[in-house]
């Protein structure tokens, strides 16, 4: 239960990163935020973005990702605290195994199931569920099902 709270309490202050008082959604705002005009701008900071529309940045298919298997999509957002990314995994695709030697990296399934390969342990992904691999730990991500796995994945630097 300690760790669930801590990681709670991980997740909050990561989404605390993202809060924005403009957001396109929100009726009561008067601000819009588009992540295509603020990517032509250096190194924007996401305290000045407040909201990332994937659907916005560029798409790049990636074979085999880290060394996994298959086609990986990816749209992502890097600035000088963290990379956040949306990957989309094929079905039979994965992201091969690899350590966090310099940062953590925290995984929310969008959509789809799938498995993580957590320090060599196979763990079941869900639609909903978190992954959470720390500094120094090693972990895999595979889209063993028949429909495509997304992923939302933040790595903050460290």
């Amino acid at each position: 239960m300690k760790k669930s709270f801590q990681f709670l309490t991980l997740l909050l202050a990561v989404a605390a990163m993202f809060a924005t008082t403009g957001c396109k959604n929100n009726p009561q705002s008067t601000e819009t935020a588009d992540s295509t005009q603020l990517l032509d701008e250096a190194q924007p900071n996401l305290c000045t973005i407040g909201v990332i529309d994937f659907d916005t940045l560029p798409e790049k298919v990636q074979e085999g990702m880290r060394g996994g298997k298959g086609l990986a999509y990816v749209r992502s957002f890097n600035d000088d605290l963290n990379k956040v990314m949306r990957v989309k995994l094929a079905p039979g695709a994965s992201v091969g195994v690899h350590t966090h030697d310099d940062s953590s990296e925290i995984i929310m399934v969008l959509e789809g199931c799938g498995m993580v390969l957590f320090d060599g342990r196979p763990l079941t992904l869900d639609e909903g569920n978190i992954h959470y691999c720390p500094k120094g730990h090693t972990h895999a991500i595979i889209n063993d099902s028949r429909e495509d796995l997304v992923l939302c994945c933040v790595v903050p630097q460290q």
